[in-house]
């Protein structure tokens, strides 16, 4: 699995290529926590190549998810495949996340936010 990291304004938009799994599932922690430790406070995780999740991917995304929300922050999701998407169902956990449907939806929707008075 490999993921990067893009910053766009104040938010890191985290790529997912691969398969995450209690394997790689350390190494998108790792690419948070370098978000976290550079004091971002916004995070979009893009799903759109990940054609599995685990388990301990999402548990990862909840922790994560948690620090974000101790220091005033967000995260939200996108582009998540149908697989994906069910292991959040499953778990329940569909509900705890902002999910969109892509990443230019949530871009522009950050966007708007900024025009609001």
């Amino acid at each position: 699995m490999d993921v990067t990291v893009n910053e766009r304004d104040d938010t890191a938009i985290v790529s997912v290529d691969g398969r995450i799994d209690a394997e790689s599932a350390e190494r998108l922690d790792t690419a948070i926590a370098g978000v976290l430790a550079r004091g971002g406070k916004r995070v979009l995780v893009n799903l759109e190549k990940a054609a599995y999740m685990s388990s301990s991917g999402l548990r990862v995304l909840l922790g994560k998810f948690r620090d974000l929300r101790r220091v005033d922050g967000e995260m939200a999701l996108c582009s998540l495949q149908p697989d994906v998407y069910k292991v959040f169902l499953l778990a329940g956990v569909h509900e705890v996340f902002p999910i969109y449907v892509g990443l230019d939806e949530i871009l522009a929707s950050s966007e708007q936010e900024k025009e609001s008075p």
